[in-house]
C-alpha cells in the first residue's frame, strides 16, 4: 500500500509546511510487512516553540475565536467534505501503521468527516450563551458564556489516530480553541492528511498545527506555559505524567487511559459465547 502525502519531511504550523528545527526524523514501519511505510521528521524543542506560538497568536489575535459559532461550523462541514476525499487514503493508512483489517479501516475511515459534521451541528443546539438568574436575585439580568478554553495540544495514539484527531479536534474548533496535535511516532500519516486538508479549506493560519514527537519532546509540550489545555488517550503511565504535569502548573487536562478493557466471565455465563466476543474485540486491530 502506498499514500501519497505532501510533505511528510516537514510540520504543518501556522497555516504553512516548515522546514524542522534538526535533521532528526522517525521511521514508521508498515505493520504488516515490517518494512519502510514512511520517515517523517521528528520535532525538537524548538519546534515545539514554533508551534505553541502560531496556536498561541491565532488564538490571542487572529480570527477564530472571534467568529461565531456559525462561522467556525462552516469551515467544520468544509473538512467534512474534503475528509471525505481522502476515505482510501485513511484506510491504507490505518491498515498500514495500526494493523487494522483494511476492509474495516475503509469502512470506519468514511465516517471521520461526520464526527466533524455533528460537532458542526452544535453551533445551533448547543447552549454557549443562556439567561440565569443571578446571586442576589435582586439583580435583574445574568448570563451564562461558554467559552473556548485557548490553545489545545493535543496528543494522539497509535491504535485510531484518525478517529481520535477528530473526536478531540471537532470540539475544540466549534469551541473556538487553536489546537497543536502531536501524532504518535508509529501512526502519523492521518495527522498529516488533516493538515493537507485543512490548508486545502483555508484554515485561518495557526488554528491547525501538527508535530510528531516522542516521549522527551512531547513533555515539553505538556509543559509549555502557552498551552492551555492538554487531552491525550494512551497509556496509564504517560496519562499520569501528563497530569503530574499538568497539576504542578494548574492546567487543564483530560485523559484516556488505557488498562480498562479486562474481560471477566463470571461462572454462569457461556465459556464459548464469551471466547468468541473477546477475540473478536481483541483482533479488532489487528
Amino acid at each position: 500500500m502506498t499514500v501519497n502525502l505532501k510533505h511528510p519531511d516537514r510540520f504543518f504550523i501556522d497555516g504553512e509546511w516548515v522546514a524542522p528545527s534538526s535533521a532528526a526524523t522517525i521511521d514508521v514501519i508498515n505493520s504488516g510487512t515490517e518494512e519502510l511505510f514512511l520517515r517523517v521528521a521528528e520535532a525538537q524543542e524548538a519546534d515545539v516553540n514554533r508551534a505553541v506560538a502560531a496556536a498561541r497568536q491565532a488564538f490571542d489575535r487572529g480570527p477564530w475565536p472571534r467568529m461565531s459559532h456559525a462561522e467556525r461550523a462552516d469551515y467544520l462541514i468544509a473538512l467534512s467534505a474534503a475528509l471525505a476525499e481522502h476515505t482510501a487514503d485513511l484506510g491504507e493508512i490505518w491498515t498500514s501503521e495500526s494493523g487494522v483489517i483494511h476492509s474495516v479501516a475503509a469502512a470506519r475511515s468514511a465516517g471521520i468527516g461526520r464526527i466533524y459534521e455533528r460537532y458542526a451541528g452544535f453551533a445551533q443546539t448547543y447552549p454557549f450563551e443562556e439567561s440565569a438568574q443571578p446571586t442576589p436575585k435582586t439583580a435583574k439580568f445574568g448570563m451564562i458564556v461558554r467559552e473556548p478554553v485557548g490553545v489545545v495540544a493535543a496528543i494522539i495514539p497509535w491504535n485510531a489516530p484518525a478517529s481520535t484527531i477528530a473526536y478531540k479536534c471537532a470540539p475544540a474548533l466549534i469551541a473556538g480553541c487553536t489546537i497543536v496535535v502531536k501524532a504518535s511516532p508509529e501512526a502519523v500519516g492521518a495527522a498529516y492528511v488533516m493538515a493537507e486538508v485543512c490548508e486545502k479549506i483555508g484554515l485561518p493560519p495557526g488554528v491547525f498545527n501538527i508535530l510528531v514527537a516522542d516521549r522527551e519532546v512531547s513533555e515539553q509540550l505538556v509543559r509549555h506555559p502557552g498551552i492551555d489545555k492538554v487531552t491525550f488517550t494512551g497509556s496509564t503511565a504517560a496519562g499520569r505524567r501528563i497530569a503530574s504535569i499538568c497539576g504542578e502548573r494548574i492546567a487543564r487536562c483530560t485523559l484516556e487511559l488505557g488498562g480498562k478493557s479486562a474481560g471477566v466471565v463470571l461462572d454462569d455465563y457461556d465459556v464459548e459465547v464469551a471466547a468468541r466476543t473477546i477475540a473478536g474485540a481483541a483482533t479488532f486491530l489487528t
